[in-house]
């Protein structure tokens, strides 16, 4: 009976020592690394993939994006809108110079004249007085052009006629003050516009042409002949 057990023991030790030396083999194989087929083909494989993601320094991108010139008028149309804009406000300023009372830019041409009046002063100021008068005996003379009788017409011309008067009054008051009523530059001026307001009264109704004497009346008293 005690052989019996012995012999049971003996071959369960034997036993459980096999599976143990079974696990020892298993684990020395993992333990040992990748075997040399697995390493073998790895490095097939990576070759393979860098071969394929390989781009030639020569070839360019496959989708390179093309450079768009720009035209010719792109290129010069910011300095064609400036010169548009010039030509624009040179052209504005030509009209505004020109225009006479009664026309939309005329407001605009006595806003910048009296701009430059405020600005001036002593002789400077009344040698643009002198000026600013001379402008309104043209103007007078454009509006008076006009064969056809129109009230609105003489109603222009007569407050002209009285900026114009104001005006010289204003400009010659100035000389006088300065003791030179008789000065070279008063007296051509005076000249001037006696020769422009006569030429007018042949075309002036009768309430604007007793303006007109009476402003001739007081530009006599700064003519001094023989100049």
């Amino acid at each position: 009976m005690s052989c019996w057990r012995a012999s049971r023991r003996l071959r369960g030790r034997t036993t459980r020592g096999g599976q143990v030396v079974a696990r020892l083999s298993e684990l020395s194989g993992f333990l040992s690394g990748p075997s040399p087929e697995f390493r073998a083909g790895l490095r097939d494989e990576l070759l393979r993939t860098h071969a394929a993601e390989r781009v030639p320094a020569s070839e360019p991108p496959a989708e390179r994006p093309k450079v768009r010139r720009r035209s010719l008028f792109a290129r010069f149309r910011p300095a064609l809108v400036f010169a548009v804009l010039l030509i624009g406000m040179y052209g504005t300023g030509i009209r505004t110079y020109h225009s006479v009372p009664g026309e939309p830019l005329y407001p605009l041409k006595r806003a910048a004249e009296s701009t430059l009046l405020s600005m001036a002063s002593g002789e400077e100021r009344a040698h643009r007085e002198m000026g600013a008068a001379r402008l309104r005996a043209a103007e007078t003379a454009s509006l008076a052009a006009y064969s056809t009788p129109d009230p609105s017409r003489d109603e222009l011309i007569e407050r002209t006629l009285e900026d114009m008067e104001s005006t010289t009054r204003a400009a010659l008051g100035r000389v006088e003050r300065h003791g030179k009523a008789a000065s070279t530059e008063a007296g051509r001026f005076a000249r001037e516009q006696r020769e422009a307001v006569e030429s007018l009264l042949p075309k002036l109704d009768a309430a604007n042409r007793k303006k007109a004497n009476k402003y001739l009346k007081y530009i006599d008293m700064f003519t001094v002949p023989g100049r």
